[in-house]
């Protein structure tokens, strides 16, 4: 798909995706095999904090560092979903789209500070400590959880990031003390980093501050599938707002007769746990699809060899992990002609968007 970053999609005419739950004014539908818009569309989210997190480090960790930090770098980049909601509505006669875009975490500045001024955590399972270097042999312990102002780093992060104007817009994290939506933890994780509350509370606080207009309609796309806070949230803001909200979430499996059918079928083969096409051998399903589009992204752009470092403290062949100094060429899915660009303009930038005053 040409230009994913900037397109308008309509999630309700996607094939493959089929109605879910119904709770007032939300609609949630599952997306299980890949059909290519929604997944390039959140790669090329996703693109956007893979740049911003190239130039943290460029600007802040110029020195050589262990092997397993660029793993710990690769792991947290990788995992952390991307959610993108367009909000639809009409102003001044005429109708808008504000594309807002997150990622799932704590503020990319305070992730760079765990993972390259943190103690080094000890070796994992694939990553074996090794006894080629004392200095590798430290003992280890779990820092105290650092209090941060996450509204004030965030805020301050949007140095690292180009591309947004009035309608594409990076979701922060904001103050929740004036927003009807509330988040609440499950199994010890604070919600409220959840790429798509982020997506909510920055819609929320626009219309607050008179930026965009109650009533209007979400669709949007998550990498991953909702939590039951962010559920509640998204029919609070509907109930508060009169907003229709429909948003397609991702499964990382497909139910076993659906996956057996595809296979008996001689469509899909199963590589390890993974379903691909058996031809192609690309990933079936969006989820897998996305993940893998998200490896090629952090390999080529924030990789050690990509960024032009060598490894403090052992010799790389004592690490065995998921960072290769030649890895792979990934296909990615929006790839496109060299002279197309992603994050060209769109339709409804050419003028300011207006307020509703």
């Amino acid at each position: 798909m040409k230009n994913p970053g900037r397109a308008v999609f309509v999630l309700a005419c996607l094939a493959g995706a089929s109605s879910l739950a119904h709770a007032g004014n939300v609609v949630t539908d599952d997306l299980s095999l890949d059909e290519g818009n929604v997944t390039a569309l959140l790669e090329a989210t996703s693109q956007r904090y893979v740049d911003a997190m190239h130039r943290l480090i460029e600007a802040r960790y110029r020195d050589d560092y262990r092997a397993i930090r660029w793993e710990d770098l690769e792991i947290s980049i990788t995992r952390a979903r991307v959610a993108r909601f367009e909000y639809h509505y009409t102003a001044n006669g005429a109708d808008r789209t504000r594309v807002y875009h997150a990622m799932g975490g704590e503020p990319l500045s305070s992730l760079g500070g765990q993972i390259f001024e943190g103690p080094t955590r000890a070796g994992t399972p694939v990553s074996p400590d090794s006894p080629a270097s004392m200095d590798e042999a430290e003992v280890f312990r779990e820092p105290p959880a650092p209090t941060i102002d996450r509204v004030a780093a965030d805020a301050a992060d949007d140095a690292l990031f180009s591309g947004f104007d009035d309608v594409d817009i990076r979701a922060r994290i904001l103050p929740t003390g004036n927003s009807v939506l509330q988040p609440f933890p499950i199994d010890g994780e604070d919600k409220a980093l959840d790429p798509e509350f982020k997506l909510l509370r920055h819609i929320e606080h626009d219309i607050q501050n008179g930026i965009v207009p109650s009533g209007g309609r979400i669709q949007g796309a998550i990498g991953g599938n909702l939590c039951s806070s962010c559920r509640y949230a998204m029919k609070s803001l509907s109930n508060e707002y009169g907003i229709e909200v429909r948003v397609t979430q991702m499964f990382a499996s497909l139910p076993r007769r659906e996956q057996d059918a595809l296979v008996q079928s001689g469509r899909a083969v199963l590589k390890g746990r993974l379903l691909v096409d058996a031809r192609s051998e690309r990933p079936l399903l969006a989820y897998d699809a996305l993940n893998r589009a998200r490896t090629a992204q952090v390999q080529q752009k924030l990789g050690p060899r990509a960024m032009g470092r060598t490894f403090k403290g052992m010799l790389w062949r004592n690490r065995s992990f998921r960072f290769k100094l030649d890895p792979p060429r990934l296909r990615r899915v929006s790839e496109s002609p060299p002279d197309s660009s992603p994050l060209t303009a769109n339709r409804d930038v050419e003028e300011p968007t207006p307020r509703c005053d």
